[in-house]
């Protein structure tokens, strides 16, 4: 069980270095590795919340991801857990990071 921790933080460690280097400038000044894995888990709350990952896949292996809600949804979370007022065009960027990484993960297997 140790071990299943270990390689979920190495992920972790892996998908934060990826969206770090996805973002702005501008808005990597902003957020810290923590804030960002703050954004991964509330995305994966947001999933959970919204039926996303109950979705079935398209032919292509994709499902709908509406990205201004999700990123709304960021907006609003991180006001409210005191992480920093952010702009929906910044949380966009978090998000779409999050999704291109998820992309470049199923393009390897």
């Amino acid at each position: 069980m140790a071990d299943e921790f270990t390689i979920e933080d190495l992920d972790d460690d892996k998908t934060v270095e990826f969206i770090r280097n996805y973002i702005s400038v501008d808005l990597k000044e902003r957020v810290s590795d923590d804030d960002i894995e703050f954004f991964l888990d509330t995305i994966c709350d947001y999933y959970c919340d919204n039926g996303v990952f109950e979705q079935t896949p398209d032919d292509e292996g994709c499902v709908d991801v509406d990205v201004e809600a999700v990123a709304e949804y960021l907006v609003k979370e991180a006001k409210k857990h005191d992480i920093g007022e952010f702009d929906l065009d910044e949380m966009i960027q978090i998000v779409n990071g999050e999704l291109e990484y998820g992309e470049q993960l199923g393009a390897e297997e």
